[in-house]
């Protein structure tokens, strides 16, 4: 025994000079047994232990102390072998912050390790901690738990507690064993936080106390794995104080590693991005990062594609939608999740985002794929006020995406099944605020992917209805089965074109939101009462005349949000993921004279869809015009028909542009240049064409004449601005506002883009003027080109 007692004592002082790994020896005899370290003071810690990057092979103990000679000692948990001694070096500009990756870790073991310093020469010794690393395949593991949180900020004094509370009496009593914390190293894999760690990012007394304080019963044992948020950026632009207390997996885009990345438990990854730099009116000063970021993570997909993960999670702290406080929404974010949704559609896989931001639960899912939309807040900061009027005014939004809104504390625990049949559940547990810290479940949901044979069949919607009373109707084999219905709704018979999608809210079993201000119960520490707005509802059948009475259907539903936000300052540009590039959007009016097709599927509980039912149709009483412009599509091969106000429109074929040619026929409209000339002056083209409808006045004063005007626009190379609009004028040449007077455009380069409006005519409408023009910007010819215009009158 005594050449491997020297040959430890040894290995120690090689490690004073140059570090060193003692591996244990399973062989040992019982007298071999190495004791762990002990000591009469503890070290005075000024942020205790807490664990960082968890691996399979590693993981990273990190604490700050103003004591010297730090480091980690660690061996499997209750081992009497060796201890590997990992030196903490520094993390911080000043030094006291210690990072510890401890490597050549096996995967799927608890290890116990101890915090060890020396003050004066005498050794100092934390008792026993433990952490557990992440599994590889083969290792048998079928499940993985995470706790996901946001907001943990603290904003106001009386909220001092709810962190604590939430990690005392909810994690330590509902997820482990308090009286044994190694229970939650072998419990859960680790707590997310989705940005707004803390209140102020530069106060470093925040990091210390709101946060590290109050989660400091756990932090030892639980890997910690966070996204910065907008307070986190407060006082510190650079994420100074972020990035000495956070130590992520470097692995995201040169020059980023610390500000996105991702971790891998079995077939789940975890990836966690930045969203504050691409936010609202950053993001229009962030293109650069947020064409980086987005990037990054397209390849990070395609790297899970391959190897072919069943689960992938986003993380990010802005919400693409929010119910609860709109401003706090943001286009960038809305990118990353069309690329997870995306990634959902190719793969099959369970995708979703964890988001903050907004302190309240809420809870949906994407229409088309298994993708879990999670507002895991709050954990810490307020709470939204939903007994405030104007707060509901001017914050509030009942999205089709989110089933339930809750203004409360809690936390939120997502369990992955792995195997031939994986599945991701969460469950919504709630409280925080003292004397309300039972944590009881809200709310819960599985996605499982699984056939659903539940085909719905037409009930009711066929013949000739009346516009003002349409309903439609199925009925399955299996009704009690069934958690929401999707109706989809179209001119066309084959579902091309405008696709009306009606789903959400109106047609799913629940749907938690709020009413009036001063009807809502609760208050700011236990939470605000959400009512169920489906309560008794008949899911099978959808009473469409009354929904479109209550307001607008657009094409792609919820879609429209994510790219037109409710406050100017949050349309930070216009994303490419928009198909729609920021115009309007067609909106269902039944007008007279169409026929219009539908069909329905079911989804059951574990959010599988149905395949469609068969098609039906129905059909409108009335009568539609023929096209009322005289010249709309430049075949007359000049501008006949239409009268000019500025500059010059010229009716053009592809070899006068560059081999460009129309979307149908010959000829299509452009703007000054393209070898006939150009006026002296600068740069703006404008003709128009006024309809008379008097002849059809008693339908458009009853309330009973449509208008839908349609056209193809395009540019040469996104740079010049075509304008196209259709005015609704009163017999004084007044112009009335009406829901169709959107000015259209587009950016398209060299590829037609459709573009239309339409709604119901004011009543004392007599003319209808249709103005076509645009401004250049580049070069010397006016790249608008319009073709294919089209107005129809419907009564």
């Amino acid at each position: 025994m005594l050449h491997k007692r020297l040959a430890w004592l040894a290995c120690g002082l090689a490690f004073a000079l140059a570090g060193c790994s003692g591996d244990q020896d399973p062989t040992d005899p019982p007298g071999s047994d190495v004791e762990p370290p002990t000591s009469a003071t503890a070290p005075d810690f000024i942020v205790q232990p807490y664990l960082q990057a968890p691996a399979s092979d590693q993981m990273t103990v990190m604490f700050e102390t103003a004591e010297s000679n730090a480091e980690i000692w660690v061996r499997p948990f209750d081992g009497k072998g060796e201890f590997t001694r990992v030196s903490a070096e520094s993390h911080s500009l000043d030094g006291l912050v210690r990072k510890a990756p401890i490597h050549q870790l096996s995967s799927n073991t608890l290890y116990e390790y101890y915090v060890v310093t020396k003050v004066l020469g005498e050794q100092r010794a934390t008792p026993r901690y433990a952490f557990k690393t992440w599994p590889q395949a083969g290792d048998g593991v079928e499940q993985a738990r995470i706790i996901a949180l946001s907001d943990t900020q603290l904003d106001r004094d009386e909220y001092a507690k709810v962190l604590t509370n939430v990690v005392n009496q909810g994690f330590l009593q509902h997820e482990c064993d308090a009286a044994q914390p190694q229970t939650c190293a072998e419990n859960i894999a680790a707590i997310t936080i989705s940005g707004d760690v803390v209140q102020v990012g530069g106060n470093r007394q925040h990091w210390r106390e709101q946060l590290f304080g109050s989660l400091a019963a756990i932090t030892p044992y639980v890997p910690l794995v966070t996204v910065p948020g907008n307070h986190d950026y407060y006082s510190d632009a650079e994420l100074r104080l972020y990035r000495s207390y956070m130590a992520p997996p470097e692995n995201g885009s040169i020059g980023y590693e610390d500000k996105w990345y991702y971790l891998d438990y079995l077939d789940l990854r975890l990836v966690g991005l930045d969203s504050y730099s691409i936010s609202g009116a950053h993001g229009a000063f962030n293109r650069d990062t947020l064409a980086v970021q987005r990037q990054w993570l397209k390849e990070t997909l395609n790297d899970a594609e391959v190897q072919g993960k069943h689960f992938v999670l986003g993380m990010f702290h802005h919400g693409c939608l929010s119910e609860m406080w709109n401003v706090g929404e943001s286009i960038g974010s809305c990118e990353m999740v069309a690329e997870l949704e995306q990634y959902s559609a190719r793969t099959g896989a369970v995708t979703g985002h964890l988001f903050g931001h907004t302190h309240a639960y809420s809870r949906g899912q994407s229409r088309d794929v298994n993708h879990l939309w999670l507002n895991a807040a709050s954990a810490s900061g307020y709470i939204e006020p939903l007994d405030d009027a104007d707060h509901q005014a001017m914050q509030i939004r009942d999205y089709d995406t989110f089933e339930i809104s809750r203004s409360e504390f809690g936390y939120n625990l997502l369990t992955f099944h792995f195997g031939d049949a994986p599945t991701m559940t969460l469950e919504r547990k709630k409280g925080g605020f003292d004397g309300d810290t039972e944590f009881a479940v809200v709310d819960s949901l599985t996605f499982s992917v699984e056939d659903n044979i539940n085909l719905p069949l037409v009930t009711a919607g066929t013949g000739e209805q009346d516009a003002s009373a349409v309903e439609l109707g199925v009925q399955v084999a299996m009704p009690e089965a069934v958690r929401a219905v999707h109706w989809q709704v179209s001119e066309s018979a084959e579902f091309d074109g405008a696709v009306f999608d009606i789903w959400g809210n109106r047609t799913r079993r629940q749907n938690l939101y709020y009413g009036p201000a001063d009807e809502v119960e609760g208050n700011y520490e236990s939470g605000y009462v959400a009512i169920d707005t489906q309560a008794d509802a008949d899911i099978f059948n959808l009473k469409l005349s009354d929904m479109l009475n209550a307001g607008p259907v657009r094409v792609g539903g919820d879609d429209y949000y994510r790219w037109n936000k409710r406050y100017d300052e949050q349309n930070s540009h216009t994303s490419s993921y928009d198909a729609y590039a920021g115009q309007s959007r067609p909106e269902l009016a039944l007008r007279p004279g169409t026929t219009w097709h539908w069909r329905a599927r079911v989804r059951d509980e574990h959010m599988n869809w149905s395949a469609w039912s068969d098609v039906a149709s129905f059909d409108i009483a009335g009568t539609r015009t023929d096209n009322l412009i005289v010249n709309g599509d430049g075949e007359a091969g000049d501008m006949s028909g239409w009268d000019l106000q500025k500059g010059m429109m010229n009716a053009i074929t592809a070899n006068d542009n560059g081999g460009f040619g129309p979307a149908e026929g010959t000829y299509y409209f452009a703007g000054r240049g393209f070898g006939k000339g150009a006026p002296s002056d600068c740069c703006e083209e404008q003709v128009i064409q006024e309809i008379d409808v008097s002849a059809y006045a008693t339908e458009i004063d009853a309330g009973h004449a449509y208008a839908e005007f349609s056209a193809m626009l395009s540019t040469w190379s996104g740079a010049d601005e075509p304008r196209l609009q259709l005015t609704a004028l009163d017999a004084s040449g007044a112009e009335l506002e009406w829901a169709g007077d959107d000015v259209l455009t587009s950016n398209s380069s060299q590829s037609w883009e459709a573009r239309q409006v339409s709604g119901q005519l004011p009543s004392g409408a007599r003319t209808l003027r249709i103005s076509m023009g645009g401004v250049r910007k580049a070069g010397n010819d006016n790249d608008v080109y319009f073709d294919d215009l089209k107005l129809f009158l419907y009564y």
